[in-house]
C-alpha cells in the first residue's frame, strides 16, 4: 500500500528513485522518526513547515504516507534529491 502511494504521487520517470529513497530513509515505515525528521521520506518538519503549510498540511500529518509523499515531491521539485543525499 505504501509503495503504491509513492508510485501514485511521483512521476513515472522518478518513482523508482523515490522508492529507493523512502526505503533507505524509513524502510517504508510511515511512523519512522528520529530527532528531527518524520515519515517515509524523513521530512524535517520545522525546516519545511512553510512548504508543508502551503500545501494545506501540518507537520503533525507527516506520518500520513500520502501527505509525506506529496511533501517529498514538493521538496524534490525545489531541490532535487539533494535533501536526501542524492
Amino acid at each position: 500500500e505504501v509503495v503504491q502511494i509513492i508510485r501514485s504521487v511521483f512521476p513515472d520517470d522518478i518513482e523508482e528513485h523515490a522508492l529507493f529513497i523512502a526505503n533507505r530513509e524509513s524502510r517504508f515505515d510511515p511512523y519512522a522518526r528520529n530527532f528531527c525528521c518524520t515519515g517515509l521520506f524523513q521530512i524535517y518538519g520545522s525546516v519545511h513547515e512553510k512548504l508543508i503549510n502551503s500545501l494545506g498540511f501540518t507537520v503533525d500529518q507527516l506520518t500520513d504516507p500520502l501527505v509525506n509523499s506529496v511533501v517529498a515531491l514538493a521538496i524534490y521539485q525545489r531541490s532535487g534529491w539533494a535533501p536526501w543525499g542524492g
